[in-house]
């Protein structure tokens, strides 16, 4: 039973580390695709898509007003922040938005995404003003490997 218990214990302590969510989705019409995305625990969640070899990097959950967003990405990877600035969209519903089109043509950042700890995001967006969003990055790394089929 103190066995049990210590298991159960350990399985606990991973789950909470593991921020990021990898699945594969099958809708019966179109050819199976990978999909992560970060724990629901905060209203706006990041989310990585293999759409045709393409990883598609973008954000949900809120809604963003401007059609063209400036985006400024602050990785943290070990205390030092390594910083980017990308043009981003949102969707037509403003309830997403897209940070970069395909993150493998952007093998800097790539980089920093996979080691990173901290990641924390600014929408420049004239019409609603400026958010500043920071999310936990444990786990990226297999995400990054799960989307690549790696």
């Amino acid at each position: 039973m103190k066995i049990l218990l210590f298991i159960l214990g350990i399985l606990l302590c991973l789950n909470t580390n593991a921020q990021w969510i990898n699945k594969t989705v099958n809708n019966s019409f179109d050819k199976p695709y990978k999909i992560c995305y970060t724990s629901l625990k905060q209203n706006d969640f990041l989310k990585l898509e293999n759409s045709g070899g393409e990883i598609a990097f973008y954000m949900q959950g809120g809604y963003y007003c401007d059609e063209s967003v400036v985006i400024d990405l602050a990785f943290i990877v070990n205390g030092v922040s390594k910083n980017f600035s990308v043009t981003g969209s949102s969707s037509s519903d403003k309830e997403a938005l897209w940070i970069i089109n395909d993150l493998l043509d952007y093998p800097d950042i790539l980089a920093a995404f996979k080691a990173c700890t901290t990641l924390k995001i600014r929408i420049n967006d004239s019409t609603c003003g400026i958010e500043i969003h920071s999310f936990n990055m444990s786990g990226s790394t297999s995400a990054i490997n799960f989307i690549c089929d790696k």
